[in-house]
């Protein structure tokens, strides 16, 4: 028979703290969406261009877009979670690859002309193209830049180009066996890191040699872009349709496909994140976070004109292309949480039956006591007495509603 009246009454204030209890438990297990997070700037100039990189200047607080349809570069203050578009620094042909030399206030855009632009970034210029390096006679694609040798790498179909930056020339130029993805200068080993597509492989380069010397195959991973966590010497590869996280030491791999493959990658070291840009059609395309570890914190939708994305680590924001302008989020507020309370919310699915019911017995169990103790108060079978009769007059109540009144014989 089911508890009704004044033992339901009794049931039910026990019940509730456990039941807010539990719920508190579940609801906090679960990770909250960074999707709330997402705003976008109205930038007519971004919204109308085609990019393949965006990099943050974390000091100078100003973010850079390889601008292939303006055929320069776009230059947006973050210095407050509100961007502001800045200008366009015009080149002589379409950027591909940025990379920053923030101590000495120089951005670096390898054009499709075979020449890299640098751009002085310091606080007092105007932006503007201080230098031509003529590096190749082809069309040059992703850059790096380390401030530990003073060089640039740059990918150019089958080569990787070592460029000295205080000298304006080249020193190597490195040949793979397939087109050359995205290079990456490794300053915990001091090698470049390189995706070769074709091979699906990921290729570790000596700079000082100019030979390949290491190389670790990915199946069926197609890679194309790279970012290098230094402190843990563990790499990101963007595959066609996964994520592939390759340890440089052991040369162990884990593919996950949290995020549908990718192609620019970024290793923010300020804030230990890395960002994956996910460029497909308009239902599949996102922005994914990574911690430094490679355990995945998040991801939002993005355009299919983001190929790249860059954090802000200043406001802990993601900033890239956007539909209408520039598309920002903040991935803290995807994080998952702490184990231990993940562990509760999941035990507490299991846990709260076994506690009502625990609850059930130890009210009846009361009863029973405080009948034996001679204290007076109503036993569980005096308690059922009561509801029967309680119900029985309401149902009598409800019959003379529906038929009215008895009348005597």
């Amino acid at each position: 028979m089911k508890p009704t009246g004044r033992l339901a009454a009794a049931l039910g204030q026990a019940i509730v703290p456990v039941l807010v209890a539990a719920g508190g438990a579940i609801l906090l297990s679960g990770c909250t969406s960074c999707q709330s997070t997402v705003r976008t700037t109205a930038m007519t100039v971004i919204a109308g261009g085609s990019y393949d990189v965006v990099v943050a200047d974390q000091p100078g607080q100003r973010l850079y877009l390889a601008d292939r349809t303006a055929k320069g570069v776009d230059v947006v203050d973050i210095s407050s979670p509100q961007p502001v578009f800045v200008s366009t620094i015009p080149l002589t042909a379409a950027p591909h690859g940025l990379a920053l030399d923030t101590a000495s206030h120089r951005l670096f855009a390898a054009l499709g002309n075979g020449a890299v632009a640098v751009i002085d970034t310091g606080p007092r210029s105007s932006n503007q193209v201080v230098a031509n390096i003529q590096v190749d006679s082809s069309s040059l694609d992703l850059i790096d830049y380390s401030a530990q040798t003073d060089s640039l790498y740059v990918g150019s179909d089958r080569t990787v180009l070592v460029v000295d930056a205080a000298r304006a020339q080249v020193t190597k130029r490195i040949t793979t066996a397939m087109a050359v993805g995205q290079p990456r200068f490794d300053p915990a080993d001091g090698m470049v890191y390189a995706t070769v597509s074709g091979t699906d492989s990921l290729v570790q380069i000596n700079p000082a040699t100019g030979f390949v010397t290491r190389s670790y195959v990915i199946a069926k991973c197609r890679p194309n872009g790279v970012g290098i966590n230094p402190a843990r010497q563990l790499a990101l590869v963007s595959c066609g349709g996964s994520i592939a996280l390759v340890n440089l030491e052991s040369g162990a791999q884990r593919v996950t496909r949290v995020v549908q493959g990718g192609d620019v990658v970024t290793y923010e070291a300020a804030a230990d994140r890395f960002v994956v840009a996910s460029p497909h059609d308009m239902d599949e395309s996102a922005i994914g976070v990574f911690a430094g570890d490679g355990s995945f914190i998040g991801s939002v939708p993005a355009t299919s004109s983001a190929h790249a994305a860059a954090f802000d680590s200043a406001h802990g924001l993601v900033y890239a292309p956007g539909p209408v302008g520039l598309m920002s989020f903040a991935p803290a507020a995807c994080a998952p949480p702490p184990d231990w309370l993940r562990f509760v919310g999941g035990l507490s699915v299991f846990a709260v039956p076994l506690l009502l019911a625990a609850l059930f017995l130890v009210l009846v169990a009361r009863a029973l006591a405080r009948r034996r103790a001679g204290l007076g108060g109503p036993t569980y079978e005096e308690l059922q007495a009561e509801d029967l009769e309680f119900e029985r007059e309401r149902m009598r109540a409800l019959e003379d509603g529906i038929l009215g009144p008895r009348v005597a014989d």
